[in-house]
């Protein structure tokens, strides 16, 4: 199936590895340019590096901690000047918050989960405005749909995103601009917290892996492969809904 991303334009939060840096990699692929964002300037410099050699698209990076609306606005309206325009804005960037953390962990929830896909998805509007084929893609969680791992910031500010993704599709969808979320399931890659946990709790990583039908993890190729289809032309019709991907671990009937 031909995409139809050659020559397109699209940003990517917290993208220096991972899930992130997967579907910075799956667009270059598709002839799309890229820009990504992070923390660490180091692990932009490396992610950057090895982008470049995946097509003829531009790869531009910005240092930005997403906890901090100033900073986001400033990478999203940097990218866009550095792309030449926008087609796709992807927020992956999570606190990724555990029971226990308090406070603290709620706030930085609603700082890196929503109101940073909020803030960056609200300057890149006119960007986005001018494509002919603009796509907002929030990615998502199935914690947010079931009781997982007890009480946390991370399900349910998944769960808020979700609804807000929603309404965006409706208002936005009327302006020409796509707006989905594309929920993923237990996803294992190097510096995961899956991989964390398999080593730190085998046992809990063995319950989880028993409740996956296709009896192991997703990659974050895996993902990333959803994620761009999602978000590339070649989805039209898909516009205000939660696209789940999670080899069948989600057990709740739609």
């Amino acid at each position: 199936m031909d995409l139809r991303l050659q020559g397109h334009k699209a940003l990517i939060t917290g993208a220096s590895r991972g899930i992130g840096r997967a579907i910075a990699a799956e667009l270059l692929r598709e002839g799309a340019s890229v820009a990504i964002c992070a923390r660490q300037a180091e692990a932009l410099d490396q992610a950057r590096a090895q982008l470049a050699t995946l097509g003829p698209g531009m790869v531009f990076t910005q240092t930005a901690d997403l906890a901090d609306t100033a900073q986001v606005r400033g990478f999203v309206t940097a990218a866009v000047d550095a792309l030449g325009g926008l087609d796709i804005f992807i927020h992956n960037a999570s606190a990724m918050t555990g029971p226990g953390s308090g406070e603290e962990g709620w706030r930085q929830t609603l700082a890196v989960d929503i109101l940073a896909g909020v803030v960056g998805a609200e300057t890149a509007l006119a960007a986005l405005e001018r494509s002919t084929a603009a796509s907002v893609v929030f990615i998502g969680s199935t914690a947010s749909m079931e009781f997982f791992n007890g009480p946390r910031p991370y399900g349910a500010g998944k769960a808020a995103m979700r609804t807000y993704a929603r309404e965006l599709g409706e208002v936005w969808g009327r302006k020409g601009i796509r707006v989905n979320v594309v929920s993923l399931g237990s996803i294992d890659f190097p510096g995961s917290v899956w991989e964390r946990v398999k080593a730190s709790d085998p046992e809990r990583y063995a319950r989880v892996l028993h409740t996956m039908p296709l009896g192991r993890y997703g990659s974050a190729e895996e993902a990333a492969r959803a994620v761009v289809f999602v978000a590339s032309p070649a989805a039209s019709w898909i516009n205000g809904t939660n696209v789940v991907v999670d080899g069948g671990q989600h057990k709740g009937v739609d």
